[in-house]
């Protein structure tokens, strides 16, 4: 068993919520009494005294330690799980510990870790006994994947991490056949063995969809609203790792958490797995809840730009972890059925239909898709001396702008609908995971000659070749400022302007004639540092304007641009929240906030490189 217990973007360091409890059905709870009953019952079924050699000790939860043991009796080696002394003193708790051995055993599937029996040692120590998992943390398998070990990055392919998800999806869908919620599914709960197994374990977080919640203070009020105390965590009203929770667990809402909890668990590990971070961050644990209670996220398309996924991939994410309930998966068996179109090379690509003398796309314009005709006919077009020039009439199977597959190039023709006619829409992702399909050789050889074709038809947009980090910081601040709308801070504060974030880059692109992709990765660097700030998953606000200023300004020096501060006449930001400069950026003397300026401007720049 792994000792790693690290959120794959280590942003913060989280904990362990401390676990609230209830009766064991059918047990009276009077303390002392039930532990030595309880003992005298194991007693008395024992086989041996000495069943178990203890080995070394792996690690330590918040409910008890993990040994490595062998087995006596059956001559195999195990794993342990010894309940902690302050654990074993409270009655509550200590019932906790048996409840979660009764129901991980209960669990029998492939992909949840089996408990082969529970027993005392030396008298009144409780443990429970499991399979002991020879591999790594699906934590830990993120975390070498970003720090680029080699071993990890050949062995965990994004198909094979979508099949360790597959496999986890089976054992929640298991579990909640039986009425069984986890409600701490996250990656440092997975275990990935050395030959293909899967394992979704700690279960101490389990609760029955009929069994009610018992506070551990009595009088502990369960729904505490946004005004939440972070302490109340110690008392266990907020139970499970906050930078994956859903909003209903974030908030206490103990009464609305159902399967669709455990779903929204589930997109935020694949969120993890996508993006190789956790989905939400923040200075403490106050602060992530707080984003969790709210939304407040990166989406996973522009939170690690560079690790490519297919789009596919993100329409699951973001419907498994829909702010409302209503809105994500309603079974585990909907999200599985998705995530098999994916495995299967099946995606869910979009249609689109255009009337007879539509127009489909304009030569010189920006574009990131291809089609193939489905039905009907189109008439494409080219600019002349003399005028409009028709080249062709395509029909059904026909491709159209399959260049913008390939590059970064304007559209090279203008293309109208003849007919009534409907398209199918072909992404990038889409075209690579088609070639992922080939065997190796002929994906090298269509690779190859795309490549080859692209360096013949190359023309490169000038923001393209140079550095157009300026010019999108500019776009960005006139964009934000005229498209954003004023709205009140959830927290009551100053009033705050957000933008749309897919609007904002949308509109960049079309402005500066560069690829939305470009747009992204620039954007997502701005999330990343604090600079922009996520307001729920679809919007965003800037952070601070005079910073973003300086930012600005300062690429335009760089470039020999004469950057004058941006002052728009139609917002009064004077109003508007903005935060301190040190806490955006951690520093506070002004030849820090230079470094990180400089630095900033570096990935922005690197973004754009070809």
């Amino acid at each position: 068993m792994s000792t790693d217990h690290i959120d794959p973007g280590d942003e913060t360091s989280l904990g362990e919520a401390t676990v609230v409890t209830s009766v064991i059905p059918g047990e009276e709870l009077d303390g002392i009494d039930f532990q030595l009953q309880y003992f005298e019952k194991i007693r008395n079924h024992r086989l041996n005294y000495d069943k178990y050699q203890i080995r070394d000790k792996i690690a330590e939860g918040s409910m008890g330690s993990i040994h490595q043991v062998f087995d006596k009796n059956l001559k195999r080696s195990s794993v342990l799980k010894m309940i902690l002394p302050r654990i074993q003193e409270d009655p509550r708790l200590f019932q906790q510990f048996i409840k979660e051995a009764q129901i991980t055993a209960r669990l029998e599937h492939p992909n949840i870790i089996p408990v082969h029996d529970i027993d005392v040692i030396d008298g009144n120590k409780l443990h429970f006994v499991m399979k002991q998992v020879r591999g790594d943390s699906l934590a830990k398998v993120l975390r070498e994947i970003k720090e680029g070990t080699e071993d990890y990055v050949r062995q965990y392919t994004n198909y094979e991490l979508l099949v360790v998800l597959r496999k986890v999806c089976d054992a929640v869908a298991f579990a909640h056949s039986l009425g069984i919620l986890h409600r701490d599914i996250k990656p440092d709960n997975i275990m990935v063995g050395e030959f293909g197994e899967v394992l979704l374990m700690d279960w101490g977080l389990a609760k029955l969809l009929n069994e009610d919640d018992a506070p551990l203070t009595e009088g502990t009020d369960h729904s505490f609203g946004e005004n939440f105390d972070s302490a109340q965590t110690v008392n266990g009203v907020v139970k499970g790792a906050p930078a994956f929770m859903s909003p209903e667990q974030a908030k206490g809402q103990i009464d609305k958490i159902d399967e669709r909890s455990d779903i929204f668990l589930l997109g935020s590990t694949l969120y993890a797995v996508a993006t190789l971070h956790a989905p939400y961050t923040g200075g403490d644990m106050a602060e992530t809840l707080v984003n969790a209670q709210r939304g407040n996220l990166i989406s996973a398309e522009l939170r690690y730009p560079e690790r490519t996924q297919q789009r596919d991939l993100y329409r699951i994410i973001q419907k498994a972890m829909a702010y409302d309930p209503a809105n994500r998966y309603q079974n585990v068996t909907s999200m599985i059925e998705d995530i098999d179109l994916l495995l299967e090379g099946n995606t869910a690509s979009e249609t689109r239909i255009y009337e007879a003398g539509d127009l489909i796309m304009r030569e010189g314009d920006i574009g990131e898709e291809a089609y193939v005709i489905i039905s009907g006919k189109v008439e494409v077009h080219k600019s002349g001396v003399k005028g409009e020039v028709r080249l062709d009439t395509l029909g059904k199977g026909n491709v159209i702008g399959e260049m913008a597959l390939i590059s970064n190039n304007v559209r090279s023709a203008t293309i109208h609908a003849i007919d009534k006619t409907e398209l199918a829409i072909i992404t990038k992702e889409v075209m690579e995971q088609g070639l992922s399909q080939l065997p190796s050789w002929l994906s090298n050889v269509i690779n190859c000659l795309t490549e080859r074709l692209l360096n013949v038809n190359q023309q490169v947009h000038p923001l393209i070749a140079g550095d157009p980090s300026y010019h999108v910081l500019r776009q960005l601040q006139y964009c934000y400022y005229f498209l954003g709308k004023e709205k009140e801070d959830n927290a009551g504060n100053e009033p705050i302007l957000t933008a749309n974030l897919q609007e904002v880059i949308g509109e960049i692109s079309t402005s500066l004639c560069i690829s939305v992709g470009l747009v992204e990765n620039m954007v997502s660097r701005l999330l990343m540092h604090g600079l922009l700030r996520p307001f729920g998953a679809d919007e965003f606000s800037i952070a601070n304007f005079e910073l973003l200023d300086r930012l600005t300004q300062q690429a335009g020096k760089d470039q020999s641009i004469n950057a004058a501060s941006t002052s728009p006449v139609t917002k009064d930001l004077d109003r508007i929240q903005s935060y301190p400069v040190h806490q955006i950026l951690g520093c506070k003397a002004d030849v820090e906030v230079e470094g990180k300026l400089a630095k900033i401007l570096s990935e922005l720049r690197h973004c754009a490189a070809p």
